[in-house]
């Protein structure tokens, strides 16, 4: 034991079961990566202009859910979700899972919440929802804030093979998903620390984004050389629901939105 040197034992904490089990799903899903660079450079500027003009800071992760849903909301076969084996269900309201982190019992632990009809609000709107969500307490056994489905309390305490058998369950039904977690997340790991790069995320949703870092690199913009800020952006889709010309519409669209600043007030 001398040459192991000084180390402790700590519990694995339920909630961790929690991260794993939705890992565990999203395995299951026969999703596609993709890697995008996005020029954010005046998007932030506009937030910039913003907080000095109003004495507020938007979110960042708000302005770009408010970008996604608009994206989605033109392209909704990229946030199908299959009905059995014969169809699929298209749905008109973008609802957005967001992750927040928490504090729970002394562990930070990353939980969601879902802004509903996103592509319907404003980015104040979104950012109000986000702010708040932030600031509230986590009830005692919650699994998310906001409302929690009925078997949120029980949930961490039941058997490994009875919450794998219920997940398969839930994530068959596009209703049930619809309703507690939205169609598409949101994880913004990049805005933590001075990270710099992509994250790949693992998710049963059909459309889920990792916010990546923020960098500063050369930048063509009307044929003149120039220092961007540039966001590191990846996503994956459900290959079951969708192919790859329908995705690059999607995309495209999405790079339209992003770069000119969408939803955000044009500074004076």
């Amino acid at each position: 034991m001398d040459t192991i040197g000084r180390f402790q034992e700590v519990p694995f904490s339920k909630t961790r079961e929690l991260v794993i089990d939705v890992v565990e799903q999203g395995l299951l899903k026969h999703h596609v990566k993709v890697l995008l660079e996005l020029d954010v450079t005046l998007a932030r500027e506009y937030l910039r202009v913003h907080k000095e003009n109003q004495g507020v800071s938007l979110s960042f992760t708000g302005w770009m859910a408010k970008c996604i849903a608009q994206a989605v909301s033109e392209n909704p076969q990229v946030h199908a979700l299959r009905h059995g084996h014969t169809s699929m269900i298209l749905f008109e309201d973008v609802d957005i899972l967001i992750t927040v982190q928490k504090t729970v019992n002394g562990e930070e632990i990353p939980l969601p919440f879902v802004v509903r009809k996103a592509n319907e609000k404003s980015v104040e709107q979104i950012n109000s929802e986000i702010r708040f969500a932030q600031s509230q307490p986590v009830a005692k056994g919650a699994i998310m804030l906001g409302p929690n489905p009925w078997f949120a309390r029980p949930y961490l305490w039941i058997p490994k093979f009875l919450r794998s058998a219920l997940g398969r369950l839930i994530t068959h039904d596009p209703f049930y998903i619809k309703k507690n977690t939205g169609t598409v997340g949101i994880s913004a790991v990049g805005m933590i620390g001075n990270f710099k790069g992509w994250v790949i995320p693992i998710s049963p949703q059909p459309l889920y984004f990792a916010l990546g870092g923020i960098v500063r690199k050369p930048g063509v913009i009307d044929e003149k050389i120039g220092i961007r800020e540039n966001l590191y952006l990846s996503f994956v889709f459900d290959h079951d629901v969708v192919d790859g010309a329908p995705i690059a519409h999607f995309i495209g669209c999405l790079t339209a939105l992003v770069e000119t600043g969408y939803g955000l007030s044009v500074p004076t």
